[in-house]
C-alpha cells in the first residue's frame, strides 16, 4: 500500500504481540508499526498474501485486545502489512490507547490522533502546483508576444 493510500497515521513503534495460526499455535511476533486500521509484522515464512488469522495486543492495563487480521502484502523476509477486519469504533478506541501509552512509554508526543488522515507528501501538493519551469514559460512566451507585436 503506498502512503497516499493510508487512511490513518502510522506509528512506528516495537510493540509486543501473540498470533494465532490458523491450526490453533500462538506465536509471540513484534508489531513494527500500527495504525487504528492495521499493522507491520514481523516476517513470518508461514502466512500468506489474504490469509486472515487472529492477533492479541497487550492493552496498558494488562487485558489483552483480540483483532482479526487479513495479510495484505509480504515484504520478503522484512515484514507482513496487515490489515484489521471487523474492528469496531470501540476496538479501534482501545488500539489508539495503546498507541498512546506506548508513545509515552517511549518519550514521544502522545497528542497525535490516531484517527486523523496521515499527511500527504509534498510532491502530491507540487501536482497540483504549475511548476516553476511552466510558470516560467509561461512569461517568456508572453515577453515573446509583447516584443515581437508592432506598435
Amino acid at each position: 500500500m503506498s502512503i497516499s493510500q493510508r487512511q490513518h497515521i502510522r506509528f512506528s513503534l516495537d510493540l509486543p504481540a501473540v498470533r494465532y495460526s490458523k491450526f490453533g499455535e500462538k506465536q509471540e511476533i513484534l508489531l513494527h508499526q500500527i495504525s487504528v486500521g492495521g499493522c507491520l509484522l514481523e516476517w513470518d515464512d508461514n502466512l500468506l498474501t489474504g490469509e486472515v488469522f487472529r492477533l492479541e495486543i497487550q492493552l496498558p492495563n494488562k487485558n489483552w485486545l483480540p483483532l482479526s487480521c487479513k495479510v495484505l502484502y509480504k515484504f520478503e523476509d522484512n515484514g507482513i502489512g496487515a490489515k484489521f477486519i471487523d474492528i469496531s469504533k470501540f476496538e479501534q478506541e482501545l488500539l489508539s490507547r495503546i498507541i498512546s501509552h506506548n508513545l509515552s512509554q517511549a518519550g514521544l508526543p502522545a497528542t497525535i490522533d490516531p484517527f486523523s488522515q496521515p499527511p500527504k507528501y509534498a510532491d502530491e501538493e507540487r501536482k497540483k502546483e504549475p511548476s516553476i519551469t511552466d510558470t516560467r514559460k509561461q512569461k517568456d512566451e508572453l515577453l515573446e508576444r509583447i516584443m515581437s507585436s508592432e506598435v
